[in-house]
């Protein structure tokens, strides 16, 4: 999974540059919140055809996790 694909989207929802989103931002520190977050996981869904399952939202916190997660989900496809 592309940190530059996920970075733009972040970016997209979030207002800022793509080079403040690293893999260690906290999306809170980026000025997401948990709908913005949902919003994020629905178009990398649509990016990259998968389905994220609702239960692994609570534990999303950085750019990190959501790259983790894509990388488990896509692995076990």
């Amino acid at each position: 999974m592309s940190l530059e694909i996920v970075a733009e989207i972040i970016a997209k929802t979030a207002n800022c540059k793509i080079e403040d989103v690293k893999p260690e931002s906290e999306l809170v520190s980026l000025g997401l919140g948990s709908l913005d977050t949902i919003t994020i996981l629905f178009e990398l869904e649509e990016a990259f055809d998968i389905e994220i399952p609702n239960e692994v939202i609570p534990s999303i916190v950085t750019v990190d996790d959501i790259l983790g997660k894509l990388e488990n989900l896509n692995s076990a496809a």
